[in-house]
């Protein structure tokens, strides 16, 4: 069956009960990594019942932000009637995965609330792109207001250290390290042999 026919079949007269088949299309697309059936599902989407669905809106986002289409993604995130943390994250996801780090400082910074997500993104962007300086800014910023790290908050806080060459940091943030329950984790452990 041809995708067309497969996204008739499913959506129909788009009187459907809920969003979930949206979704489901939503997924297949991201993994065929099509961006001209998101922009049709998108244009269903509009007409249905589920144009304003902030789950459905967000999984556009998502969609866009994977299939590279950096302009849909903003499109649809500002278009929205109402954003919530998911919102949020899946626009500095996005942002963070083609390289605007500079970009996400912005949203981070207009942010309502972060999260744990949130705060992780923008540490591992900034850590993709070798700003040692910026990871351990937010880093400490992350404790200072009381987040919990995990080890992708850790892992990219020892790279940063490994980076600058600052084994007195890394020492730090090992000794907080061995007060979680990462102190035994391979990520970790690869990460502080590294520093």
């Amino acid at each position: 069956m041809a995708k067309s026919g497969f996204l008739k079949q499913i959506v129909g007269d788009l009187l459907l009960p809920d969003s979930s088949p949206f979704a489901k299309l939503l997924d297949f697309y991201i993994e065929s990594k099509s961006l001209i059936d998101i922009r049709r599902l998108h244009v269903k989407i509009i007409k249905s019942n589920f144009a304003s669905e902030t789950f459905i809106l967000n999984m556009l986002i998502d969609a866009y932000g994977k299939c590279g289409s950096l302009e849909d993604s903003r499109k649809v995130s500002d278009k929205m009637p109402q954003r919530n943390i998911f919102s949020w994250n899946s626009v500095i996801s996005v942002l963070t995965k083609l390289g605007y780090v500079d970009d996400d400082v912005g949203i981070f910074s207009s942010m309502p609330e972060h999260d744990q997500y949130s705060w992780n993104s923008i540490i591992s962007g900034f850590a993709q792109q070798d700003r040692f300086y910026e990871v351990l800014h937010y880093f400490v910023r992350m404790h200072g207001e009381d987040f919990v790290f995990n080890e992708y908050s850790f892992g990219s806080a020892l790279s940063a250290c490994s980076g600058l060459k600052d084994v007195i940091l890394g020492a730090q943030i090992h000794a907080l390290i061995l007060k979680t329950r990462f102190f035994s984790n391979v990520y970790m452990g690869s990460a502080l042999v590294e520093m």
